[in-house]
């Protein structure tokens, strides 16, 4: 059995968000539009930023156990990322006027990417 490399992990979730979300972006463009597709990719880019917010906090945690200090604009940013990430959301519905279930399903990207990373390496860990 072979050990966890956290940095190849991220790296490949975000080549899978990637892939995923050039995927499902031009599914949305070739069966409904063009709208639809700025929708999703307003909701994958959502979901990527999120992704990233998480990926630092986990960072900036680490180093707090670790004694290091963490500078005070990330711990506001941890701390209002949900706000920050809705607030992007209502631009794109209510302002842009997105398509709500494009915008919903590419906020599932980062998920879809780290699922799939997670079935990669339970297979490789098999084998």
């Amino acid at each position: 059995m072979r050990d966890l490399d956290y940095g190849r992990v991220i790296r490949r979730i975000v080549w899978l968000a990637v892939a995923v979300t050039a995927a499902g972006g031009s599914a949305w463009w070739v069966f409904r539009d063009a709208n639809a597709m700025l929708s999703f990719l307003g909701g994958a880019g959502i979901a990527g930023l999120s992704f990233w917010l998480l990926h630092r906090l986990v960072g900036d945690l680490q180093a707090a156990a670790e004694g290091r200090p963490v500078k005070k604009v990330r711990l506001v940013t941890h701390m209002f990322r949900v706000l920050l990430l809705g607030a992007i959301a209502y631009v794109i519905l209510e302002i842009c006027g997105g398509s709500r279930v494009a915008l919903a399903s590419g906020l599932t990207v980062a998920l879809t990417a780290a699922t799939i990373e997670a079935l990669i390496e339970l297979f490789y860990a098999r084998a």
